[in-house]
């Protein structure tokens, strides 16, 4: 037990005596080879130090005339960038008040179409009104034709009536006077009954001419409703298709 802890420890002193009779070659070479390259890497004479000096004033200079024209073109780039943001507002801006106009333009427009359709439901109602006193009138006008066809019937029999009685009137004279009396009568009141005919068939084709002419209103006022709402339903398309 004890010989292997001999020989272990001779060994290890053995090892160490050599390291130290080789630790001065080593040093000696570490230091050659270290002042070597700090001689290479250092300038020793006063030419080489100015010559490094002018290597680093020229090496300084490139890089400050690259980091010059590095500002400049990131200042050119940022001028540019201002610009075309500046562009942009201004663009912006425009759209802005296109689309303001538009959405003005598009409230007026509404604004006729409803007085449009308001126009529309008066004059709907006028129609319906006068549609109302046109079926009134030709109730009124058959009432009158009918009674004008009773008084013509009447007035036939007063004819033949009076032909009978003129027939008689040589037997009856004083019946035939107050026959045409009644005559007189009955043709006074069938004249008057066929004047206020007359009238009433004016005011009937007066009220006909007043409902063709509402007819016509109404149907230009559809047009133009029409064509107003195309354009209010084609305008946000346009500002979309400007705005895109």
């Amino acid at each position: 037990m004890i010989e292997p802890l001999l020989f272990f420890t001779l060994g290890l002193l053995a090892a160490a005596f050599l390291w130290l009779l080789l630790l001065p070659a080593f040093w000696r070479r570490a230091t050659r080879l270290t002042r070597r390259a700090l001689e290479q890497s250092l300038p020793l004479t006063p030419n080489e130090i100015t010559a490094e000096r002018d290597r680093l004033r020229a090496r300084f200079a490139v890089e400050a005339a690259l980091s010059a024209r590095r500002e400049e073109k990131a200042r050119a780039d940022l001028v540019m960038a201002r610009a075309e943001t500046g562009d942009r507002l201004r663009v912006e801006a425009e759209h802005l008040a296109t689309i303001a106009s538009r959405e003005r333009l598009l409230a007026d427009r509404e604004l006729e179409i409803t007085t449009l359709r308001d126009r529309i439901a008066v004059l709907e109602a006028e129609l319906a009104d006068l549609r109302e006193a046109k079926q009134l009138a030709e109730t009124t006008i058959a009432g009158l034709q009918l009674q004008r066809d009773t008084l013509s019937a009447r007035h036939n029999a007063t004819l033949d009536l009076a032909e009978e009685r003129r027939l008689q009137l040589e037997e009856k004279g004083c019946e035939a006077e107050n026959l045409r009396a009644a005559l007189a009568e009955e043709t006074h009141r069938s004249a008057e009954f066929r004047a206020e005919l007359q009238a009433r068939e004016i005011a009937l084709r007066e009220l006909e001419r007043r409902a063709a002419t509402l007819e016509n209103d109404m149907a230009l006022a559809r047009i133009k409703w029409g064509e107003t709402a195309a354009d209010a339903a084609g305008m946000p398309r346009e500002a979309n298709l400007r705005a895109g």
